[in-house]
């Protein structure tokens, strides 16, 4: 016998081991599971990580074009506020040329441009996170953590609601066996 240290021994390869050998056993029947185990998530590089991927980058580049084009009409509209070269530079500028009502509207076609942009590359995003790659996907995930079909029921809430509507229907018959039968006078 060799050791290692005072914590791992081997025993000997020739020597009989005083064990029983192993007999394969059944496991234990264990009564059915009512929760489903989580489903093992593909690869990344499998063809469904990268069709969700693929709208993130789809979002990220039309993020980045609108970037962009917004960069370049706000660079437009600065540089028409600056006097050309052998223009005297302590004159006031003159108005930029185009209708304050079409800035506002190319300002807002821009910004919506933008949040699109994001908007597509979080989706997308959040797919991939989520593992979510059709609208089926997504069902069945709110389905599991919604429960079964149906839902669930809180017995003792039904018992108190059936009590509370069995009070309710006595009093209404009570009240109208009084309201149908005359009161009778003693002489």
């Amino acid at each position: 016998m060799w050791s290692f240290g005072t914590t791992m021994t081997m025993a000997k390869d020739r020597e009989p081991s005083p064990e029983k050998p192993l007999e394969p056993t059944q496991a234990p029947q264990s009564p059915q599971n009512t929760i489903q185990p989580p489903e093992p998530r593909p690869p990344i590089l499998s063809q469904r990580s990268l069709n969700q991927l693929g709208l993130f980058f789809a979002g990220a580049g039309f993020l980045a074009l609108s970037t962009v084009i917004t960069r370049r009409a706000v660079a437009r509209k600065h540089r028409v506020t600056i006097p050309k070269f052998f223009q005297p530079s302590n004159r006031p500028v003159t108005k930029i040329q185009s209708d304050s009502s079409l800035i506002a509207l190319e300002a807002l076609n821009l910004a919506t441009l933008n949040v699109m942009g994001f908007g597509i590359m979080v989706t997308g995003g959040l797919a991939w996170a989520f593992d979510v790659s059709s609208i089926d996907d997504l069902r069945k995930m709110a389905r599991r953590h919604i429960g079964p079909p149906g839902g669930q029921t809180d017995e003792e809430a039904e018992r108190e609601v059936e009590e509370w509507v069995a009070k309710v229907l006595l009093r209404k018959e009570q009240n109208e066996k009084e309201a149908q039968s005359p009161p009778s006078k003693n002489k």
